[in-house]
């Protein structure tokens, strides 16, 4: 499920006027264009973005949208079309699910997908352990086997196995109509609640308080295009709480349904081919030197950190590799784990060696006793992604 418009032969001059076109364009849909280091994004929706490169005198737009849906898929062809009527020259345009204006013959597609999916993940465990999901991330929630995953809840599997095609859509796709209706705003708030979650970290840095602010935005949009839709509204006025921010939704209608916040909880953050396991709200960084995932605790305003996780695929980060490698090991789900814990003068180090298919190297420092049997739970939890047959 891909679209790509390609726009060869381009000069400078060209080029320029490809993004002034676009900049205009994301304006009358009231859409975010951002300029990265090496190419444009179009924010569109959650799960649905168009990438803009260039390579020599081409330039290239291109969008995934298997994960957004056929609302985002349609809405990608047609914005290619009005830009190649903005603009004449040459273009090369492919669309592998051949949209032709039939919306309803596009949801089918998207209804078959389904059934592949539902079929796939009920008969192959394997598969609820993979990024069936998220077009982009950084973590995955830890699977459970008594439910299915999907971007914007958690399923009962029995209940999973009960359920139409037509019933899993707005849980696995976020725009299923051709409009930005209420359905599409409450699908996008469900699916940020999943990804970014409604708790005591919402004011911890700037990216959780736009996610924050970005939920209530979707919350306040579906109610305005229609106050009876059901919405997860006990999460919007403890955000609105926390945000000092004026509740617009005082009349709305409750779910029923259980809202579910995956990062609130411990996931598994994704880095190279390894699953390491620790708070889904813990800060990430990349430290390039030592080539380690750095996963510090969250945090709320004006409190201390409490805990810092390294994990590397090298041993430089362990300070006492030769000590912790004579060290006895244990078998932990088919994992041969070394582990030691050392007192500092003011804190503790755990560093550990798991060694499964490759090796895993941890390093981690926390300030209170209290904190090792956790951390030394999310390293045995720890592991290396599967690689599933294609």
């Amino acid at each position: 499920m891909f679209v790509q418009l390609i726009c060869p032969n381009r000069n400078e001059q060209e080029k320029n006027e490809i993004y002034q076109v676009l900049g205009l364009l994301c304006k009358r849909e009231q859409i975010q264009i951002e300029e990265r280091l090496d190419c444009v994004e179009i924010l569109v929706c959650p799960q649905g973005k168009i990438q803009v490169t260039e390579k020599g005198k081409d330039v290239f737009l291109s969008a995934t949208t298997r994960f957004a849906g056929p609302g985002f898929h349609a809405f990608v062809v047609e914005f290619f079309f009005d830009l190649q009527e903005e603009i004449e020259g040459n273009y090369e345009f492919k669309d592998d699910l051949n949209y032709d204006g039939d919306f309803d013959a596009l949801c089918s597609i998207y209804e078959d997908e389904i059934v592949y999916l539902k079929d796939l993940l009920l008969k192959n465990s394997d598969m609820q352990t993979q990024n069936y999901m998220y077009e982009q991330t950084y973590f995955l929630p830890l699977n459970d086997s008594h439910s299915i995953l999907t971007p914007i809840g958690k399923i009962d599997k029995e209940e999973f196995k009960q359920m139409d095609e037509k019933s899993l859509l707005p849980y696995f796709y976020i725009w299923n109509e051709w409009d930005k209706d209420a359905q599409f705003y409450k699908n996008a708030a469900l699916y940020e609640l999943c990804n970014y979650g409604a708790g005591k970290y919402t004011s911890m840095n700037e990216s959780t308080l736009k996610h924050a602010n970005q939920i209530c935005d979707y919350i306040e949009c579906a109610y305005q295009m229609d106050a009876s839709i059901s919405l997860p509204l006990k999460e919007y006025k403890y955000l609105c709480q926390q945000l000092e921010r004026l509740n617009k939704c005082e009349n709305g209608v409750q779910m029923e349904q259980e809202i579910y916040q995956y990062r609130l909880n411990e996931v598994y953050h994704l880095f190279s081919n390894v699953k390491v396991v620790c708070h889904g709200w813990a800060e990430r960084s990349y430290d390039p030197v030592s080539k380690a995932l750095v996963l510090m605790a969250p945090y709320q305003k004006d409190t201390e950190w409490h805990y810092m996780i390294q994990a590397s695929l090298y041993p430089y980060i362990c300070t006492k590799q030769s000590q912790l490698e004579q060290g006895q090991s244990i078998l932990y789900r088919n994992k041969q784990i070394q582990i030691q814990t050392l007192k500092e003068e003011n804190h503790y180090e755990i560093e550990a060696i798991i060694k499964e298919k490759s090796t895993l190297y941890f390093h981690c420092v926390c300030q209170e006793e209290k904190y090792i049997p956790y951390l030394t739970q999310c390293i045995k939890e720890s592991e290396f992604q599967l690689e599933m047959d294609q």
